[in-house]
């Protein structure tokens, strides 16, 4: 199974069931102050390593920022803000990184989907339990 297939489900599930009256940054958790802001930024940096190496028409990981923004931050405002900003610096920190195709941009996306199946873990014992 592809590493995007394993991850996406966990992000996916972490963006989707997250309440929708309440977003998770008002509600910090006990290891992480942000982590769905945290989840922002792996999804930008996985989104820069795909649009790198796989091309322009990789565009799953941004549709998946797009998920969570609808689903965290529908509208305008300081936390819709600080969610992209997440983003935006997690694709410019790896593409200041310049991680190469190949074997290092798969030993960065497993590093990534550990971080963010730990977070996603996070948000939901936080928020869901």
């Amino acid at each position: 199974m592809a590493l995007i297939d394993r991850l996406k489900p966990a992000l996916a599930a972490a963006t989707l069931s997250l309440t929708p009256g309440a977003p998770v940054f008002a509600q910090p958790a006990a290891n992480d102050p942000y982590p769905v802001e945290a989840l922002a930024g792996v999804v930008g940096e996985l989104h820069y390593i795909y649009f790198a190496c796989e091309g322009r028409e990789a565009q799953i990981w941004r549709e998946t920022m797009l998920e969570l923004l609808e689903n965290e931050a529908p509208t305008r405002g300081g936390h819709r803000d600080r969610l992209i900003a997440s983003f935006n610096q997690g694709f410019q920190a790896q593409q200041q990184n310049r991680t190469r195709c190949g074997a290092e941009a798969e030993m960065a996306e497993r590093r990534l989907a550990q971080l963010g199946r730990a977070l996603s873990e996070q948000l939901r014992r936080e928020y869901l339990d």
